[in-house]
């Protein structure tokens, strides 16, 4: 446990361990989720006044540490329509701005003191099936540069923020110290004779509460189990999943003989390619679209010329495509769409 990190994502130039990431700083399992500032709780995920040379509107995306310990909060800009670049000022954005619309700029975040907060503010994002009254303000477009040059997409080509389909539960009671496990599974077939391939498939985990010299030592990986010949992975995997679920919610236990709360969350998964693929509900890397993060055209894939905020999968967008698999009728058309969008067909 003592060489072990707990706690909030830091921000440092050169990062070489998870939680100098993205990844743990966002997600409300592993980094800091919520803070007080002149007595009002403000959480990741959540939209805010702040000062800066004059008042600013932002989306709170985590509250991390920087090199010297001290708390900063990372913030995604949001601009109104006298801010926007002129290629895209028109008629009908202004009239858009009355109506409340506001833009999500997917450029350089910034990072700034808890002191500089001034209040909450509400914007509703569509993708979130929030209800829109009126006068809110709300966004529904996304301004970011490719190759120097502005563009613009809809609000939906957006990762969903991890704290908008994760809750957690505070501690029971605050003088509990808290433990948030994240956990590295990795899932790779392999054959277990020389002349004679059967496919056997193993499971293993790590905590990526680890430095990374520590990670890489074999002791430090962990057998689940084995996926046996012929076997479904995703049956397999049910009980650790269903298990997973409660840790996430938290759990009174007992750490090195005093009780603690202990939070555990999967945040990342590692596998070969056709695994990768299986696990992400894609289609094998050698079809037209076999790549799990894009949905590029594999004769374009040399290409440097893709604009991949247009072509990444996005899950809410890949959620509607995979019911839309799923609802046709015949298999025919089940598996050309499925070749369409380079996704599997769910049994």
């Amino acid at each position: 446990m003592k060489h072990m990190y707990f706690g909030p994502g830091i921000d440092i130039g050169k990062k070489s361990e998870f939680w100098h990431g993205s990844l743990w700083t966002e997600f409300p399992l592993f980094g800091q989720e919520d803070i007080i500032i002149s007595q009002v709780k403000y959480r990741t995920g959540s939209f805010i006044y702040y000062q800066s040379s004059i008042q600013k509107l932002g989306f709170l995306r985590s509250i991390q540490r920087d090199e010297e310990n001290k708390i900063i909060l990372k913030i995604q800009q949001l601009v109104f329509y006298e801010e926007l670049p002129g290629i895209f000022k028109g008629i009908s954005r202004q009239q858009r701005e009355n109506s409340g619309e506001v833009w999500m700029l997917d450029e350089n975040f910034i990072t700034i003191n808890p002191s500089s907060v001034l209040r909450k503010a509400t914007v509703k994002l569509p993708y979130l099936n929030q209800s829109l009254t009126p006068g809110e303000l709300n966004v529904k477009e996304i301004i970011y540069k490719y190759k120097n040059h502005w563009r613009i997409r809809d609000i939906n080509m957006s990762y969903l923020h991890p704290a908008h389909y994760i809750s957690t539960n505070n501690s029971p009671t605050s003088s509990l110290p808290v433990y948030k496990l994240f956990l590295d599974m990795y899932y790779d077939n392999f054959g277990t004779y020389r002349n004679v391939y059967h496919s056997l498939g193993g499971v293993y985990i790590q905590f990526g509460n680890m430095p990374a010299n520590l990670r890489k030592l074999v002791k430090n990986h962990f057998v689940i189990s084995f996926v046996p010949f012929g076997g479904s992975f995703d049956e397999f995997i049910l009980p650790f999943v269903k298990e997973l679920k409660e840790f996430e919610k938290g759990k009174v236990m007992s750490v090195q003989g005093q009780e603690a709360w202990v939070v555990a969350g999967l945040g990342v998964v590692t596998a070969d390619l056709p695994q990768g693929n299986d696990l992400a509900g894609v289609l094998r890397h050698g079809v037209n679209k076999g790549c799990r993060t894009c949905s590029i055209n594999k004769d374009l894939y040399t290409d440097r010329n893709q604009d991949l905020a247009l072509l990444s999968r996005y899950k809410q967008i890949t959620d509607l495509e995979s019911v839309q698999i799923n609802n046709e009728f015949t298999m025919s058309r089940k598996k050309q769409m499925s070749s369409e969008y380079g996704l599997r067909i769910k049994q």
